[in-house]
């Protein structure tokens, strides 16, 4: 779902897509990108609104989610410093498929749709990079949307608790969790009540507690019940 390893901070030109850049298309682009900030919980688009700009994580989390006419939330994916969104959705003239909102307070660098586009168009190996990027993305996708239709809800919890876990903690509320794993806020604090009482976690308000790492990921693995 995210880089394998997420630091504080991502500088521009470690970050995907940016990073096959040269030196020259730097300095051109430059100039052009915006600095937008964002804040834990506070969303950065909604499903609908017009796909403006292509967005890279400089700090910071980012999820995505679909909400249902019900209003059941589904996180599609969390992001961090160095990846980007919005892509998909920049390169057509239409709207932002999903909702953004920020998981943490954190940074992120826009680019117009416009100034994209004409990239992709003048730069080829840029497009075979972002060909690359979309290929991971809907690889995640699938493997996700197999552990939905297949693995119990304390698998799916267990893997969700980990993708959030960061130096042995993780903040997020119960429903997070939920949207997560695709599940129910009820099931998520019945799962996570299970894993306490197995001293497997331990829970606070906003935050859960690794307390035994190897037997949460034996859980996500479905290799323990």
């Amino acid at each position: 779902m995210a880089l394998e390893s997420r630091e504080d901070e991502c500088a521009l030109d470690e970050s995907e897509f940016f990073r096959c850049f040269t030196p020259e298309l730097f300095e051109r682009i430059r100039p052009q990108l915006v600095e937008k900030r964002f804040a834990r919980g506070r969303a950065l688009f909604f499903e609908g609104q017009d796909a403006d700009y292509l967005w890279s994580i400089r700090s910071g989390e980012v999820r995505q989610y679909k909400s249902s006419p019900d209003g059941h939330i589904t996180t599609l994916e969390v992001l961090g410093p160095g990846q980007i969104f919005g892509a998909l959705s920049a390169l057509d003239s239409g709207s932002y498929p999903a909702s953004a909102e920020g998981v943490s307070d954190g940074v992120a660098w826009c680019l117009k749709r416009s100034t994209f586009l004409r990239l992709l168009s003048e730069e080829p190996p840029l497009t075979t990079e972002l060909l690359r990027i979309i290929t991971r993305r809907l690889d995640d996708a699938r493997e996700r949307m197999r552990s939905f239709a297949h693995d119990s809800a304390p698998c799916r919890l267990a893997q969700a608790l980990l993708r959030a876990t960061r130096d042995g903690e993780a903040r997020v509320t119960r429903r997070d969790l939920a949207e997560a794993a695709g599940t129910t806020v009820e099931t998520a604090i019945r799962v996570l009540r299970g894993f306490e009482r197995k001293n497997i976690v331990k829970g606070k308000v906003g935050r859960v507690f690794l307390l035994d790492e190897p037997a949460l990921r034996e859980i996500a693995d479905g290799s323990s019940p």
